[in-house]
């Protein structure tokens, strides 16, 4: 994936102007965007489905653990919506998060926009929502990411002649701590995309990547329907029904397979951390779904 985000910095470059390629991070380390405004009716249409997200939204219920799920396709290649609409099914059907999901998207090029997008804001948005909602003691929050990434462990984040941007590791740990998130299962299919492992690990937090900080993961062509890694996690092992940390050891191996076959080097070593106390939160949430 590492080249499509090299593509990308092209393609925005060339959009929003020199400065752009030649200085990844314009915000100083905070999370933020260059986005061009969407026209008026489309602005009204994704402040409505935003709005409508955030309030269907359903509150924990005390005395019994709930289950927060949010996805986000970070790219607006096709691959990376498919990805996350049907990972979203996936795993809301898993752990039984109906009422309590909320799926972010890029969109796919030039076609009517199903969700709301995948902008830093809304982010930030749907983690602050979810974290007034839930106890933090008591439930668990459910993050799935998909897209490009950077060897400086970023996810990309790109409508091309719209938004650029990047999700870097110490932003979503940020995110969660100010949105009083405490426990939480962090999944991410993306380039380099175990640099999320080191900043989030600690007892409360599962994480699980498709490649390791320093190697590009495979298969995120625009006209595919999963990643690599999105397949032989979601589609096969999940599907296939093992639970979540199981069925990444079983992905792993899946993917090892698909790249000896097509001798795709160095392969991308998925990675992944299990806190013990987020561990038996999600068994937790296995057993009684």
């Amino acid at each position: 994936m590492g080249k499509g985000w090299l593509l990308g910095l092209v393609i925005v470059a060339g959009l929003l102007g020199p400065a752009v390629a030649q200085e990844r991070d314009r915000f100083g380390g905070q999370f933020g965007a260059m986005e061009v405004a969407f026209p008026p009716r489309e602005a009204a249409h994704q402040a409505q489905l935003m709005q409508d997200a955030l309030s269907g939204l359903a509150p924990q219920r005390p005395g019994r653990q709930d289950v927060y799920l949010l996805v986000a396709s970070f790219w607006d290649d096709p691959v990376f919506e498919s990805e996350a609409t049907k990972a979203m099914e996936i795993l809301r059907d898993h752990l039984h998060t109906q009422g309590r999901t909320i799926l972010l998207s890029a969109g796919v090029g030039t076609s009517v926009r199903q969700y709301p997008a995948a902008s830093p804001n809304n982010v930030e948005a749907a983690l602050g929502k979810i974290g007034s909602l839930i106890d933090p003691s008591e439930d668990l929050v459910v993050v799935f990411f998909t897209s490009h990434g950077s060897p400086d462990g970023a996810i990309a984040m790109l409508e091309r002649g719209r938004l650029e941007s990047s999700l870097r590791p110490a932003h979503l740990r940020d995110a969660f701590a100010n949105a009083g998130i405490r426990n939480r299962v962090v999944i991410v299919s993306a380039c380099f995309s175990g640099a999320f492992i080191a900043p989030l690990a600690d007892s409360n937090t599962v994480v699980l990547t498709a490649a390791a900080p320093d190697r590009t993961s495979f298969g995120c062509q625009p006209e595919n329907e999963w990643t690599f890694f999105g397949d032989a996690y979601f589609n096969h092992a999940v599907r296939g029904g093992a639970n979540l940390i199981p069925a990444f050891d079983q992905a792993k191996s899946l993917i090892e397979r698909w790249e000896q076959e097509q001798n795709l080097t160095p392969p991308s070593n998925p990675q992944r951390y299990i806190g013990p106390h987020a561990a038996d939160m999600l068994a937790q949430a296995e057993r009684q779904h």
